[in-house]
């Protein structure tokens, strides 16, 4: 009887280990979108030091991504974000990139060696807990009143679908 049971709860923890990593695996490649009403009006500094607010971009589409050099999915929507930006740049569209590394010689490292178009900044002050940030990449759109659209953690496969109804 004994073994029986010990079969029984090997194999329902093995069935919940399965689902578990299939759940991580579908997360890691679908992405999680949240829903948020608004967002404060953040501060940001450029690489050349210079003050930046998010309301500086009202009346304009924004995408306000937070990502970190050693986060490999950050890395790889970074390309998506160049690509969406040059095609809908002319119609308003912005692309502020905060790193959100601990190292400010990594990311000058990094952007160095990956001259993106779009605006890459540093975060004034602890934005972690200011906005909740459960992870990275966590990418916000921002309509041109300001309104959060949409919040997507993980790879924003779909930002040029999300911009083509936006531009309607």
């Amino acid at each position: 009887m004994e073994k029986k049971r010990i079969w029984i709860v090997s194999l329902v923890l093995g069935f919940l280990l399965v689902a578990l990593l299939a759940y991580t695996i579908f997360q890691e490649k679908e992405g999680v979108v949240i829903k948020v009403e608004n967002i404060p009006d953040l501060t940001l500094v450029t690489v050349e030091g210079k003050e930046i607010k998010l309301s500086d971009y009202r009346g304009k589409v924004l995408l306000l991504n937070f990502w970190a050099v050693w986060c490999p999915p950050c890395k790889e929507e970074l390309p998506i974000f160049e690509k969406a930006y040059k095609n809908y740049k002319h119609l308003g569209f912005e692309v502020i990139a905060v790193n959100m590394d601990t190292s400010e010689e990594a990311f000058r490292k990094f952007i160095k060696e990956n001259p993106y178009s779009f605006t890459m900044v540093r975060p004034k002050g602890d934005l972690e807990s200011e906005l909740k940030l459960f992870g990275f990449p966590t990418s916000y759109l921002i309509d041109r009143e300001g309104k959060v659209v949409k919040v997507k953690m993980g790879i924003y496969r779909e930002l040029e679908e999300d911009l083509e109804k936006l531009f309607r």
